[in-house]
Order: C-alpha cells, then structure tokens, then sequence
C-alpha cells in the first residue's frame, strides 16, 4: 500500500505512516453489495484481502439479504470450500466444513461455539457479514482448526439515521417479524445506538418439529474524541425447537426398503410429541474498546460474557438403524441439559511506522477465554417401536429422574501471546510473519487436569503487480483445544495442523472485483470423529491430511449485475488411524456453485430485481470408502420490486424441491437436505 510519512519521531529510521492519503474500507460498515474489499479477521488489523497472503471470503448482509437465507450455514451456500449444510437441515446447530475441517465460530473476532449443543445458532440477522479465513489461524486465534475459521461480525451502530421493519411469511407457517434501527442519540453524534429485534413462529419440514426464535439485541457506541470508540452490545435470543434431524435408516431412504416396503417418509418424525425439544437460552454482553495513543500506537480490547442453557432431548432409531418386515424401527431415547459459560477476551497493541523503505504494522496481543461446562444426561435403549408408514405416538418407555446424571463439571482455560509484523518493501512486495505461544489448561471436576503449551507460526509472502495481480504463497499451523468429554469422560487431545498453500489473488484497477485461484495442501492430527463401535461417542484418528484447489469470483459487473462464481476440489484421506487411506467422511471432491442478480432499472424496468443460483455438491463417502453419497444440483431464485421506502422479495430455494441426502454415514443413517423454501419478505426503511 503506498503510504506518506510524517517527520520521525524518537528516531530516524522509525516513522509513524500517515494512512490518511488511501482509505481503507472499514471491515466493521455496511458493504455496497456483494464485494468487501478489506478484513480485519484475516490479520486483526484493516487490512485490504488482497494484501493478505491467504484465501479470506466475505459473506455481505447484502448477499444474505438477496439470496433469503434463514441460518448461517445457508448463508455460506455460495462461498468457496466450504461444505455448507454439512449434515442437511439441522434445528440444533449450523454445521459446515471449510478445506475438509470443522471450523471454529468467532463473533466478532472471540470464540462463540464450544464443544457440540451448547449454544444457539446465531441469527443472521444481526450479522454484517460472515468472513470465511481458510486454512490455519492459531497465530492470532489460538484456537481454530487447521480447514479454517468462520468469523461472524455483528451489525454496529452507525451514525446516519435508518430504521428497516420486515415481515416475512413461507411455506412451513413460517411466520416472522423483525426490526433494526440505528442513529445518533445526540446532536454532536458521539453516541450513537442500534436496536435490533426478532420473532418468529414457524414449522419445519419434518413433522410435529418447530422453528421458534426470539432475539432483542441493542447495542450503543461513544465516540468521545475521533481517537476513541466503545461499543456495548447485548444479546438475549431464545429458540423453541426439536430435532429436525431424524437419522433416517440408509434402508429406505438412499437405499431401496427392504422386505418390498416402500421408501421412508423424509418428513418422517421418529421422537414423540410430548418429548421432543432442543430449547436453547442465552444471554450475552460484549464490549469493543479502540482508543488511537498517537500517530503510531493504536490499542483495542474486546471482551464478551456469555451464559447459555440448552434442554435436548430426543429419540432416535437403534443403531444400526434396520427397518423391520412390519415397517417398525426400534428407538432409544437420549437427552442432555448443558450450561455453558464462557469469557473471552482480546487484548491488542498496533503500530504503524516506517524504517526506510519498508512499512510494518505490527500486532501484539494477549487472548484470554475461561469456558466451565457441565451438563446432565440420560439415554436408555428399547424404549418402544414406530411404525415409520404409520406412526402412532405416545407408546414408549419414558425417561426418569434415576435415567438421569450429572457430567462432571469441566473447564477449559486458555491464554496465548501472539506477535505478528505486516511489512510492505517499495509498495510491492508485502510479507507477513507471525508467532504464538498458547497454553490451555482441560480440568474436569474429579478427575485429572492437562495443560498443553504450544508455540505456532505464521509466513506468508506477496508481490503486487501494477495490472492488479498479486501472488502468493504462505505457511501456517493451528492449534486447538479441544471443550468436553469422550463418553468415558476423558478430555480430548488438542488438534494440531500445517498447511502450505499457493495462490493468485486479481483485483482489476478501478474495479472493486476480486478474483481469487488457490491450491493447497494441509495436514492435521488429532480429529474428531465417530466412534464405530459407540454412537454416543467421539474418537480421535492419527493424522488426515486434504489437499485442493479452489477458484472463485466476485464481480462487481456493471452497476445493476452482481455475479458469484467459484469451483473448489477437495482430495482428503485419512494417513494414519482408524479406516487408514479412507477419505474423510461427509465431505465432497467436487463442489461449485454461480450466483447472479440483477437490477432491472437497465432495461426500463427501474425497482424490480431478479437472481438465480445453481448450486453443484459432488458425491461423499461414509469414512470408510463402503458407502456413496450421490451428487445434487440444486437452483435458487430471487425477484423483489422495491418503490419509495418499500421493498417486496420472493425468495425460492430449492426451486425444483429436490430430496437429496448431505451424507450418509457408516453407522447407518442418512441426513436429509433442505426442500424447498418459499419465503415472501415485506420491507419498509424509511
């Protein structure tokens, strides 16, 4: 980046820059449709992506808006890499995998998902934009796997007064109302607020499961001088749900019936009416803290508490799940009421000088979280059959107080200092180096306590052509602590992961485009995944490993076309442990996917606009390599009109309304994709 300097200022070769001559869109404001062009997820610092030496894909709230998503995970439909609706249409969390790997998810740059059902699924709503960071990022987040991270930025309180009220209604009752306004609470604008509400009341398409949710969000920023800035923000969301995952016997759903039955019903509810539930309640503050010391010195802090409860609880097919000649299954009943609590925190310094012909931003930082979980549990086997074609309900064992204990009480404490330099030599060559040391201490009540220490490392390095043109290549590790316990409450080994990665990133001059060509290869030891021999239990294999290309487009067109664009490979295989040389389960070679919108008013038309994407997930493997799921192709479309303050959108999704399964998995049950969706949105800003 070409920068002016002022007069040093302690000493010759250290010169404050002065970034006052090229600005820098501010990754934390509203975007303009489809296209960000800076992030501060992928450095901790404002940084445009295409100095960043590593893949970064931003999902704007415009971009959710157009394409009417209703979660975080069909938010990342079209962003490269990402498997997202990993496990299909899923009530009790948002589940997508990034380079073959689970991520984390941050909010605002602090980890908000711990272990598995112990949060609610965020509202996309209240999201300014969703930041994909693929490959590994524990140089600045400590904790994240080795595929990457998805970070989640919540919408903040801008000073230009606006108010936007939505109603919505769709197929399944869906039935929600929704507000969100924003402005100055005083005339010389050094406080400003937001307030953004949300209720809905709605079906699924599984039978006798709801998809209730009620969010209240306000948030209020200080702006005393132009060098300060302290936004509060809190959030209280409760979510009525049940289980909308039914784990379907691969009998009868991606295989034929046995015995000659007919297929089973995906609409299909196994549990019983008056059992059934995932409820979820949260409460949350978050303070973001930037005060700018001097020309040189910028210092921020941002801290959140969070207490959620969870009440799950379901009944699922024995496994294996087996259809009976009769066309009964056999069920067992499970259920699990988590607390979790959690404070995060992150401290930072930057520093932005020059010595001679190089400019450095340099960050140092200190992280802290503090997460103590526990939890009370039942399961009990045999409890009663369905009829899957013709269920009755109410004829089933019930759980009792005595099926019922309490999981020991664990908690998972981390800190870790971490260094990193940005340093731009004669405007083109940009390198960016890094380190960390974690130490995260695993304590579970009654039981023995592991501390690991690990040091993880950062190198990337840039060159940027004046056509717009910048190559890269970088090397990167992660490291991740892992919250919970096995079924045989044992913590699990932290994840630990490399990964190499080449690339292209293309920006054309005077166009806010971006081009992005990658290939990479990752290794990672240490994962999670299911226990062959016990459902109800996670294992950890040696080592997998994944390697890829990805290529993606986001293009600004012409004023009235927005276009996405992106194919992504994803060769992976276990190295070394259970089902050695087998690709990693749920997690498709081939994935692509090209979204188009739009604006009429070019063709004498001026307030209408239209979209439509189609969407490719190749085939996957069960983790042993026995089982294949097959291919879909799926089309989205979108039409609003808008006139003076008021908009009118049609979102379909899954237009053909496909049945297809996400994965199926070697234990025996299939998930199954979302129908399709039909959502018509009223809104009115004024």
């Amino acid at each position: 980046m070409a920068v002016s300097s002022t007069p040093a200022l302690a000493q010759e070769t250290l010169t404050p820059i002065d970034v006052s001559g090229e600005r820098i869109e501010d990754p934390s404001a509203p975007v303009d449709g489809y296209i960000a062009t800076s992030s501060r997820a992928g450095t901790k610092t404002n940084t445009p992506i295409t100095e960043i030496p590593q893949s970064i894909s931003v999902v704007t709230a415009d971009q959710m808006q157009d394409q009417g998503v209703a979660s975080v995970q069909e938010a990342l439909r079209y962003t490269v890499g990402v498997g997202a609706e990993q496990f299909g249409l899923d009530s009790r969390g948002d589940w997508q995998s990034v380079r073959g790997g689970d991520p984390v998810i941050f909010l605002d740059g602090m980890q908000k998902t711990f272990g598995f059902y112990q949060s609610p699924r965020t509202e996309p709503y209240l999201l300014e934009r969703i930041e994909v960071i693929r490959g590994p990022s524990s140089v600045l987040y400590g904790q994240g796997n080795v595929g990457g991270l998805v970070n989640l930025a919540t919408k903040r309180p801008q000073a230009e007064q606006s108010t936007e009220l939505k109603l919505q209604v769709g197929n399944h009752s869906r039935k929600q109302a929704a507000v969100d306004s924003t402005g100055a609470l005083n005339e010389d604008g050094t406080l400003l607020y937001r307030f953004i509400a949300l209720g809905r009341d709605s079906d699924t398409q599984v039978n006798k499961v709801e998809d209730n949710r009620v969010v209240i969000a306000p948030s209020i920023t200080w702006r005393p001088t132009d060098q300060t800035e302290w936004t509060v923000m809190a959030l209280h969301q409760e979510d009525r749900s049940g289980t909308t995952t039914q784990f379907l016997p691969i009998e009868g759903t991606l295989k034929p019936s046995p015995f000659g039955l007919p297929q089973v019903p995906i609409d299909l509810f196994i549990s019983e009416p008056d059992f059934d539930r995932y409820n979820t309640k949260e409460n949350a503050v978050t303070s973001l803290l930037s005060h700018q010391l001097n020309n040189v010195w910028t210092v921020r802090q941002s801290l959140r508490y969070s207490e959620t409860e969870v009440d799950y609880q379901s009944i699922y097919p024995q496994f294996t799940p087996a259809l009976k000649e009769n066309g009964d299954i056999a069920r067992v009943a499970y259920a699990n009421k988590p607390n979790l609590d959690t404070l995060t925190a992150d401290h930072q310094a930057e520093a932005l000088f020059s010595t001679g012909n190089v400019d450095h931003t340099v960050l140092l930082g200190w992280d802290y979280q503090h997460a103590v979980s526990s939890s009370r549990r039942a399961y009990k086997a045999d409890i009663g059959d369905l009829n899957v074609f013709n269920p009755v309900y109410g004829n089933y064992d019930r759980l009792t107080e005595s099926d019922f204990s309490d999981t020991p009480e664990n908690t998972v404490i981390q800190s870790g200092f971490y260094a990193q330099n940005q340093m731009t030599i004669n405007d083109r060559w940009i390198a960016v180096l890094g380190l960390r040391h974690d130490s995260a201490r695993n304590k579970t009540e009654g039981g023995t306590a592991f501390t690991d220490e690990e040091v993880t490392g950062r190198a990337g390095l840039m060159y940027k052509f004046s056509n717009g043109v910048t190559p890269f290549i970088s090397y990167s590790e992660s490291f991740k602590p892992v919250t919970g316990l096995d079924a045989f409450n044992n913590p699990f080994e932290p994840l630990k992961g490399e990964q190499v990665e080449v690339g292209v990133k293309y920006q054309p001059a005077d166009s806010a485009s971006l081009y992005t060509a990658t290939v990479y290869d990752l290794r990672e030891k240490n994962r999670q995944a299911p226990d062959p021999v016990n459902p109800n239990n996670q294992i950890q294999n040696g080592e997998t490993s994944a390697r890829g290309i990805e290529l993606e487009a986001k293009v600004d067109v012409n004023a009235h076309w927005d276009l996405i664009a992106n194919y992504a490979y994803t060769d992976t295989e276990v190295e070394e442990g259970n089902n050695k040389g087998a690709r990693l389960p749920s997690i498709p070679a081939h994935t692509a996917s090209i979204w188009s919108q739009h604006d009429l008013r070019s063709v004498g038309i001026p307030g209408l606009r239209a979209g439509a994407g189609v969407r490719y997930v190749g085939s996957s493997w069960d983790g042993t390599d026995q089982l294949k799921t097959p291919a879909e192709t799926l089309l989205d479309a979108m039409i609003a009109y808008g006139r003076d303050n008021w908009e009118l959108a049609l979102n379909v999704n899954n237009l053909t309304n496909e049945t297809y399964f996400t994965t199926c998995l070697a234990r025996g049950d299939c998930f199954i994709g979302t129908k399709r969706t039909v959502t018509g949105t009223l809104s009115y800003r004024f």
